[in-house]
């Protein structure tokens, strides 16, 4: 776990076969979210909301308008601002901060960058979880080194402890 200021940041990477999979892992581990109340936002490169909305349809989910209202789509001339807005309406409203980025490595990396920005500009207390999805075809074999710069993984079964690859 990180830490900048006084928050505590989490990060867990993800990775993913395809859009419907990537559905199917990221949607009951939102609705757990939702039901703790934490504010989330997702940054996603590409994404067709659709897939969601077809794998939510099949799934026994509490919080399915919830989940439906969060922006899946967000261009580079948006993100800053979602993020810098979602982490302000969770530190006003005293709540854990949850970003969910997917896209190709550089386009994490420049949405990561803008978390720290968000970051070190505001000094209150919070607890932030950062989760960067991985499409598989696009990291091949890069998987184990990518888990090596994260805290945890999500996978189905929801997070998970890292170290459970060399076990």
């Amino acid at each position: 776990m990180e830490y900048v200021g006084q928050r505590s940041i989490k990060r867990l990477c993800n990775f993913y076969v395809s859009e419907l999979h990537l559905s199917v892992m990221l949607m009951p581990y939102l609705n757990r979210q939702l039901n703790e109340d934490v504010e989330i936002t997702t940054i996603f490169e590409k994404l067709e909301k659709e897939k969601f909305k077809i794998v939510l349809d099949k799934l026994n989910i509490k919080n399915k308008s919830d989940i439906l209202r969060i922006n899946w789509l967000n261009s580079d001339i948006d993100t800053y601002e979602k993020i810098e807005g979602t982490i302000e309406k969770g530190i006003k409203e005293k709540k854990k901060v949850t970003i969910i980025i997917g896209g190709n490595k550089d386009y994490i990396c420049r949405n990561n960058a803008n978390i720290m920005k968000v970051l070190q500009k505001n000094n209150s207390a919070d607890e932030i979880k950062i989760i960067n999805c991985y499409n598989v075809d696009e990291v091949g074999k890069d998987i184990k080194s990518i888990i090596e710069n994260y805290d945890g993984i999500l996978n189905t079964a929801g997070e998970c402890n890292k170290n459970f690859i060399d076990e």
